[in-house]
């Protein structure tokens, strides 16, 4: 089948004519990660993007062509306004380019990344150009989400009417966590928390990792530093840990300082901060393969349901690497997934505090289980196996073809 998917992706050769640095962030990386799947699913697969906002410069519309071993997966841009603050402008762009494709180009499925973006546009509005196409929903972050300081949402009656809209035009659901799965009212639907790609399975290893005796522990949290990413609770529990850690962050000083500065201020002297600059993907697996003791998912509740504010797409790179995690409840997926993560409620310190001591304390056994982990993450959650997935999904929904 043809499938048409929009989302923001950030190939080479956007990032080329940005005159910025190729280092995939999350929601490129995600999105690879389905697109490839489904070109092992045996499908022919088109992302439309809004870009990138970093360029400072108009750039025409193009498209560009990206091998993989599952294909060739084509990626089109609209004319694109690369500046700060433009994503509604881009949103409409895209609209009015994709409206212009389908007068020649005909599509059997149409695949949308979230609801909608922080300007309450993108994914949702394009719903009615595909009228006749199969429509799914990636769903990577709840749209009721309380993500700002204080455990705030904006603009709440305005996000009801979206999914309202939204839910109504959408037949099927690539969910990223149980809650989503088990609660959206979608008749098609299937679970794709995270899709563990070349960058993670060619660079790590099945070792038997240990704590270096006569330094300090070292916790690594991949991801940014905003407030949802919990960065300030991490540094918060130390106070609570007695066995010297060192701590490290990859993300802009800028998002680390405004949520934690005071944090590391306050933090005792037996303990260490270390802030990375992003880098690209393909190292920061290495970095982590190598040098992690502890992987950390810190990430808040949100303010929502359990199992329903997205699954963190670190946390399946996590279970890739073998490595004991300490997550919040986020971070949970399944029994057999949660069976083998140290969990702690809520954003509780002192609990968070507890679980990295155990940890420590029995780093042996927490290995064993991590090494566990590792194999399902390998074999259920690779791209090949979440082709398998996705083969399953359209061969319930092919009644609708």
């Amino acid at each position: 089948m043809k499938i048409a998917y929009c989302s923001c992706y950030q190939g080479p050769e956007l990032c080329k004519r940005c005159g910025i640095e190729y280092k995939p962030v999350s929601s490129t990386l995600k999105t690879q990660g389905i697109a490839r799947a489904l070109l092992a699913a045996g499908h022919e697969v088109t992302i439309y993007s809004q870009g990138s906002n970093f360029g400072h410069k108009i750039i025409p519309a193009f498209s560009e062509k990206i091998e993989f071993l599952e294909g060739t997966l084509t990626v089109k841009y609209p004319k694109l306004y690369s500046f700060p603050r433009f994503t509604p402008i881009n949103d409409l762009s895209l609209r009015q380019y994709i409206k212009k494709e389908l007068r020649s180009i005909k599509y059997d499925v149409f695949v949308y990344y979230n609801i909608c973006d922080n300007t309450y546009l993108g994914g949702y509005t394009y719903l009615n150009l595909f009228k006749k196409q199969f429509r799914i929903l990636e769903y990577e972050d709840n749209i009721f989400m309380k993500s700002l300081v204080g455990d705030r949402t904006k603009c709440l009656w305005l996000k009801k009417l979206i999914y309202k809209y939204a839910v109504k035009h959408t037949d099927g659901l690539f969910a990223v966590c149980k809650g989503m799965n088990d609660t959206e009212p979608m008749r098609y639907k299937t679970l794709t928390p995270g899709v563990i790609n070349d960058d993670v399975v060619d660079n790590v290893t099945s070792e038997v990792h240990s704590i270096e005796k006569g330094r300090p522990v070292r916790l690594f949290l991949a991801g940014g530093g905003q407030y949802y990413k919990g960065t300030d609770l991490l540094i918060q529990s130390l106070k609570y840990v007695d066995y010297p850690c060192e701590l490290h962050f990859f993300t802009e000083p800028k998002y680390f300082y405004d949520v934690a500065k005071k944090d590391v201020d306050n933090l005792p002297s037996q303990h260490k901060v270390v802030i990375h600059d992003y880098l690209p993907h393909e190292e920061l697996i290495r970095i982590l393969n190598k040098e992690a003791d502890i992987l950390m998912n810190t990430t808040r509740s949100f303010g929502i349901a359990p199992q329903s504010a997205g699954f963190p797409s670190k946390m399946m790179e996590y279970a890739a690497l073998g490595r004991p995690i300490v997550s919040s409840e986020i971070g949970k997926l399944d029994d057999e997934f949660d069976s083998k993560v140290t969990y702690y409620e809520k954003e509780d310190v002192k609990s968070l505090a507890q679980c990295i001591t155990d940890v420590i304390e029995n780093y042996d056994e927490k290995v064993r289980l991590a090494l566990e982990l590792q194999q399902i993450a390998l074999t259920k959650y690779t791209i090949k196996g979440t082709a398998k997935r996705m083969k399953d999904f359209f061969e319930e929904a092919s009644e609708c073809f």
